[in-house]
């Protein structure tokens, strides 16, 4: 029984670590400072102010 637990904590950690990678990857593919740029609804808001 004790080796069934082993088993499935290790998977949730393997698990864990595959989507935090993946996670890391798309955001960083992601460049943020596009999005001020493209996004005419922010920029409209800051002139206003």
């Amino acid at each position: 029984m004790g080796y069934l637990w082993v088993m499935t904590i290790g998977f949730v950690i393997c698990l864990g670590f595959i989507g935090g990678m993946l996670m890391f990857y798309i955001t960083s593919a992601f460049n943020y400072d596009d999005v001020s740029r493209i996004d005419m609804l922010d920029t409209e808001k800051k002139s206003k102010s």
